[in-house]
């Protein structure tokens, strides 16, 4: 018999979730990983502005040749250290040595690999750029690899203020790095060497904030495996369907295209990767905490994805809308080609992000082996659709392909969802139903405030100013209508009035 407490109507925000002590930690926690991402975003989209009107779209095209190859490879053999430290919630030291020596390893190996593959790369792309490309990223994993395993379990207690403070410290070397070398070569080593720079630091904080002197030890090889042999399935899975488009598009468009296309990619995931994966980064230690307790591991997960929704989806679309103005001005005229990018793929990857947390909720209760499922799956769909796209449309057939495979992204996570909750698969969709609402008439709004020039100023900045401003308005009175028109109920809105109410006052009793 479904239990009628994930069948039934939604559940109101207060009622049966999880205790205040874990839902304040994990809003705590939130807090400190947005506040670290916005820092970071912030230094991270100042470095893309400064580096990409120094540099051209073909450096960024080379190296995101040997990014790929190394992300994918990565993920190829991710053991899934952080997720182990925190689902552990026992973890001895033998735990951590076999964590710290198999993470040592698969860097060291990963490294060779791209040594390795560097000549052949190179011959295969026609440019003997790449052979440097593939070494100098080679630093990064061997450097990461040896990161101190103790560092996680700030995670695992949702204390996020010392990652805060590392992720900032670690961003902002990379940034000054990456912009002298920039300034003073002009030359692709600026993204490189920044990201040498950013492994470096975080290895040596890693240690610096949580002493540890780990030993070479596989004492808990099979606990490791059980836990992470799915879950290298799912990393494998999931490089093969995010990582191998700047490959196909450099052999196919060239290096030039696929750094539009690099480029366009980065940007389109500015205003979700900044919001989205920070919250579920938070959220996964709390459902792991309550992974024994299906029911109410799913009412946490469904007031995350309306949450989310609520801020995710508004941001990727108006992002979409301003960005024919934005880019151009931030970045300069030879970075047109990646608006088209920008505007088909941004849309969609906001929709997606409300549900990036399903993989993170089948993890936590277990179902890491449906999540693999899902991502093999998606493979045998995406990987035929955006090479034949790319070789036939070149740079926005890609951007289409992608597009329309995310779709059936959210598709499958609602499939996910639903087999891992046995609950309706459409229970998250309504849970955003109001934000989806809001978002549509704010778009509608937007499109025909742009056909009409209402909001065309003087100036670029102007009418992204205006367009931001003006969305922005359109989409919280409608949020606030359909909220009003169901007779306010608890959700999100309540949420975000509790959370703004001590700063409206607060600013009340200055101006006094």
């Amino acid at each position: 018999m479904e239990d009628p407490r994930l069948t039934g109507p939604a559940a109101p925000f207060p009622e049966n979730s999880p205790e205040p002590s874990l839902a304040a930690r994990v809003a705590r926690s939130a807090g400190w990983i947005v506040g670290g991402r916005f820092v970071m975003g912030l230094f991270g989209f100042l470095n893309t502005i400064i580096v990409a009107r120094l540099l051209a779209p073909e450096d960024f095209g080379i190296v995101a040749i040997g990014l790929t190859t190394m992300q994918i490879l990565t993920n190829l053999s991710d053991i899934g250290v952080s997720q182990a430290v925190i689902r552990f919630r026992d973890a001895d030291r033998r735990d951590l040595d076999t964590l710290f020596t198999l993470s040592a390893v698969r860097g060291a190996l990963i490294a060779l690999a791209l040594f390795a593959a560097a000549p052949l790369a190179a011959r295969f792309y026609h440019d003997p750029r790449v052979f440097w490309v593939f070494a100098g990223v080679s630093l990064y994993p061997l450097l990461t690899g040896f990161i101190n395993p103790r560092f996680y379990e700030f995670e695992r207690l949702l204390d996020y203020s010392k990652e805060f403070i590392a992720a900032v410290v670690n961003k902002l070397a990379g940034v000054i790095v990456s912009i002298a070398i920039a300034l003073a070569f002009k030359s692709y080593w600026a993204i490189i060497l920044g990201l040498a720079t950013n492994g470096l630091v975080q290895l040596a904080l890693s240690y610096l904030m949580r002493p540890y002197r780990p030993r070479v030890s596989f004492a808990s090889f099979r606990k490791v495996l059980g836990f992470s042999g799915w879950l290298t399935g799912v990393g494998l899975m999931s490089a093969l369907n995010n990582k191998l488009d700047p490959l196909v598009l450099a052999r196919a468009v060239g290096v030039a295209g696929a750094g539009n296309y690099f480029m366009g990619l980065q940007l389109a995931e500015l205003p979700t990767r900044e919001i989205a994966f920070p919250a579920t980064r938070a959220i996964y230690p709390g459902l792991a905490e309550l992974q024994e307790d299906p029911a109410r591991a799913n009412l946490a997960f469904l007031k995350g994805v309306e949450a989310m929704s609520a801020i995710a989806v508004p941001a990727a679309i108006g992002f979409a809308f301003v960005a024919v103005d934005l880019i151009p001005f931030l970045l300069g005229d030879k970075w047109s080609a990646a608006v088209p990018v920008v505007q088909i793929i941004t849309p969609v990857m906001g929709v997606q992000m409300p549900l990036l947390a399903t993989q993170y909720y089948a993890m936590a209760v277990g179902s890491t082996r449906l999540v693999f499922l899902r991502e093999l799956i998606f493979f045998f769909i995406r990987t035929p659709i955006f090479i034949f796209a790319a070789v036939s449309g070149g740079l926005l057939g890609a951007a289409w392909a992608v597009a329309g495979s995310g779709l059936i992204h959210i598709a499958l996570n609602l499939a996910l969802y639903s087999r891992t909750s046995c609950d309706r698969f459409w229970r998250p969709v309504w849970r955003a139903r109001r934000s989806i609402a809001s978002v549509a008439g704010m778009a509608a709004a937007l499109a025909a405030a742009r056909a009409t020039g209402v909001l065309d100023g003087a100036a670029p900045l102007l009418d992204i100013a205006a367009q931001a401003v003006f969305g922005a308005g359109i989409y919280v009175a409608l949020h606030a209508l359909l909220w009003k028109l169901e007779k306010r109920p608890d959700g999100v809105e309540r949420l975000m009035i509790a959370l703004a109410r001590p700063i409206v006052s607060r600013l009340a009793a200055k101006w006094r």
